[in-house]
């Protein structure tokens, strides 16, 4: 037991990462799920945190499983504490992503896959460990995956879309997806455009 606490104490970013783990299975709960998900009528009633809160529902437990596949990368490749550029790179995800459904057409809409599409092209890029050209290829598949189920005529997996009984939002994925891209390439012009004052 000891060992787990201490492996806990020496990586912070793995209390983030079971945090969410825990607030999305609580978010797949009922009547839970119902209050945290987007719902334009209700949106358009005065629940203004819905689309900033439907990351955190789930369909149900199969939909909050499949979500965790990318908190587990996420644990696999993020260093032991986050830098302020990443916590603000995980932020901007989640904001650029909640705009972008607020301003969107679904009319419904709970999963956190959005938000780990940009935060994984992030992390994964940007971490200390594994091979360049390997962390260029996980981005790349996840990067042409989301662009091909965004192609028209393709909706997502038919296999996923069952097993969490309910439609793969794509849109959501292409949002974080981008929010990442856009975060990545932030920090890449800063330190070009900042300049350090003397």
């Amino acid at each position: 037991m000891n060992i787990v606490i201490a492996a806990f104490r020496s990586r912070p970013v793995w209390i983030l990462l079971l945090s969410l783990s825990l607030l999305t299975l609580i978010g797949a709960l009922s009547p839970l799920n119902q209050w945290l998900e987007f719902r334009r009528p209700e949106l358009m009633s005065g629940q203004i945190w819905r689309p900033f809160t439907a990351w955190m529902a789930q369909l149900n437990l199969n939909h909050w499983l499949v979500n965790q596949w990318g908190l587990v990368l996420m644990a696999l490749v993020l260093p032991p504490r986050l830098k302020t550029a990443d916590a603000l790179a995980l932020v901007w995800v989640w904001v650029f992503a909640s705009v972008m459904l607020l301003v969107s057409d679904y009319r419904q809409y709970a999963g956190l896959s959005g938000l780990l599409y940009g935060w994984l092209v992030w992390s994964v890029l940007r971490s200390p460990y594994y091979p360049l050209w390997l962390r260029w290829a996980v981005v790349g598949v996840l990067t042409v995956k989301v662009v091909q189920e965004n192609l028209p005529g393709a909706h997502g997996s038919a296999l996923v879309s069952g097993w969490i009984s309910g439609n793969i939002a794509v849109q959501s994925h292409a949002w974080g997806l981008t929010a990442g891209w856009l975060a990545l390439l932030g920090a890449w012009l800063a330190p070009r455009f900042i300049r350090p004052a003397p």
